[in-house]
């Protein structure tokens, strides 16, 4: 895949001939984009916190250093 960030895609690999040009794509487990943005991955990491924003136990000071 080829991280352009500004739509500047070279499509010509020499050494594999070409390629297809997709948008995103998965890769181990993990959304990868051709902007290079990691969006989706702060969103996912934000929600897998849901049970610990709504836990009375834990402290406000503790859960902002988590977002920290």
């Amino acid at each position: 895949m080829i991280v352009d960030r500004k739509h500047d895609n070279h499509r010509e690999i020499k050494s594999v001939g070409s390629c297809e040009v997709v948008q995103s794509f998965v890769y181990l487990g993990s959304l990868i984009e051709n902007s290079g943005s990691c969006e989706n991955k702060a969103l996912v990491a934000v929600t897998n916190l849901t049970k610990i924003w709504r836990d009375h136990n834990i402290t406000r000071a503790t859960k902002m250093s988590l977002v920290q």
